[in-house]
C-alpha cells in the first residue's frame, strides 16, 4: 500500500500492489466548498486515475462529519462523471460511523450509478471491499475489458 495523497480531508492510498488497478481512500471531516484543502483533496484521484488507469477505488467514510450541499452538488456534478470519464468503474464504500455521516453518504450516493454507470455497493470491512475489487477486476480481464501488467 502506497500512500499517495495526504491532507485533513483525505488519505489516498495506491493497493495495486494488492489489487491491480485500485486505489483506497479515507474521506474525513466537513467538506466545504470554499476550502482549498478539501477541493484539492476531492481533486486529486482525477488525474490519479486516468494516469494509472485505476478502476476501482475502495472508499472508508468513517471519518466522514457531513457535506454541505454546495460540496455536494459538485461532487454529483462534476467529481462523479469526471472519475466515470477518467475510467473509474466501481466505487466501494464503506459507511460513515456517525449517523449524520451514513444519511449524507446515502444521499450523495442515491442516484450515481443511474447518473453514470458508476458501480457503488456498499460493504462492512476494508477487507470485503478489497475482496469485492479483486473479484470486479478479475471479471473485467475475462471478459477482455482490462489487460493487465
Amino acid at each position: 500500500m502506497k500512500k499517495i495523497f495526504e491532507n485533513p480531508y483525505a488519505e489516498l492510498y495506491d493497493i495495486s500492489d494488492e489489487v491491480p488497478h485500485t486505489i483506497f481512500g479515507y474521506w474525513k471531516g466537513y467538506w466545504q466548498f470554499d476550502d482549498t484543502e478539501a477541493m484539492e483533496a476531492l481533486h486529486f484521484p482525477f488525474n490519479y486515475i486516468r494516469e494509472h488507469q485505476i478502476k476501482v477505488m475502495i472508499t472508508d467514510y468513517q471519518y466522514l462529519e457531513v457535506i454541505p450541499q454546495d460540496t455536494a452538488e459538485w461532487i454529483d456534478k462534476v467529481w462523479f462523471p469526471t472519475v466515470v470519464a477518467h475510467g473509474l468503474i466501481a466505487e466501494i464504500v464503506l459507511d460513515a460511523s456517525e449517523l449524520i455521516g451514513q444519511l449524507t453518504v446515502d444521499f450523495m450516493y442515491e442516484n450515481v450509478n443511474h447518473d453514470t454507470g458508476l458501480y457503488t455497493p456498499k460493504v462492512d470491512t476494508l477487507e470485503h471491499a478489497k475482496k469485492l475489487a479483486l473479484q470486479f477486476i478479475n471479471d473485467l480481464q475475462k471478459k477482455g475489458l482490462l489487460n493487465l501488467p
